[in-house]
């Protein structure tokens, strides 16, 4: 019997120590990385496909302009200019590792001309790249620190780019500015037009967001709206006018994650904006002159 009594007793301070442990553990170190199960959700054929005729992949700069684009702007810049112990920021990894060869003319100097930039690797601790030739069922993930593309040689160059920005905003949002026990310094961005992570404010309209996709959940929407005011920052400033939800996204990106001006009033697309845009990363962008404007910026 008095067996019994002890295993009980036991049973029951190891079940509170648990509940202790528990609740000291969220206060002080809350998980920081919850958010990545939202990331890139997985939402359908029918909804992937549509607009699909509205919106080309093709930047129209050949293959030899942008050998030459990497030769001129990239490798002699990145090589006078950085730091062995400012690129160990970044790491970048092919699969299969062969995979290099293909493209070290092409897709790796997209990845390293912006990421290499003074302040976006101001932006950065620890980041992996890694780049696959084989498809996904989505073109780029951020999880764990970590970016992976998916399907690289099948993307336009421009396409390549705006998925890898978007999926940069990503680890800007989570990693840069991450939550803490004091609140989530992202927590203002989502609270222009989110409730919850995946429920909108009431009376919330398509006008208030940049694209369809950036109306899945909050985290979309700052990713989506990252990589709008970097490549489209006039077109951007341009609806804001109309929109107090996206003049409140534009200010909160002007303000909190490009303070010193960068790319203020730029705009890389290459051809006609529209009203409405499901995918941001679907525009047409000139990636030959996003390349000079950041080799100014080296």
């Amino acid at each position: 019997m008095r067996n019994s009594h002890n295993i009980v007793f036991v049973s029951v301070y190891t079940v509170l120590f648990s509940i202790l442990l528990f609740v000291w553990k969220e206060l002080l170190f809350p998980n920081i990385h919850q958010e990545e199960q939202y990331l890139e959700p997985v939402i359908g054929e029918y909804f992937s496909d549509f607009h699909e005729d509205d919106y080309s992949s093709f930047s129209g700069a050949t293959q030899w302009e942008i050998n030459s684009a990497v030769s001129e702007l990239i490798y002699e810049a990145f090589k006078e200019k950085y730091s062995e112990n400012q690129k160990s920021k970044v790491f970048l990894r092919y699969i299969p590792t062969s995979f290099s060869e293909d493209i070290k003319y092409s897709y790796t100097p997209l990845v390293e001309v912006f990421l290499y930039k003074k302040d976006i690797l101001s932006q950065i601790n620890k980041l992996w790249v890694y780049l696959y030739r084989s498809k996904d069922i989505t073109r780029g993930r951020m999880k764990s620190w970590n970016i992976h593309m998916y399907g690289v040689e099948q993307m336009s160059d421009n396409e390549f780019l705006s998925v890898l920005i978007h999926e940069f905003g990503h680890y800007y949002d989570i990693y840069s500015l991450p939550a803490t026990s004091f609140g989530d310094r992202s927590q203002d961005f989502y609270d222009i037009s989110w409730d919850s992570v995946s429920i909108m404010r009431e009376w919330s309209v398509q006008e208030d967001f940049v694209s369809g996709y950036s109306m899945t959940n909050q985290y979309e929407d700052f990713a989506e709206s990252y990589v709008y005011y970097i490549l489209h920052n006039e077109d951007f400033i341009y609806k804001s006018i109309s929109n107090e939800k996206l003049a409140q996204k534009y200010k909160y990106i002007r303000e909190y994650v490009f303070s010193q001006n960068q790319f203020l009033q730029e705009d890389f697309s290459s051809d006609e904006l529209k009203k409405y845009y499901w995918d941001i990363t679907k525009l047409n962008v000139d990636v030959k002159k996003f390349l000079q404007y950041l080799q100014e910026e080296i």
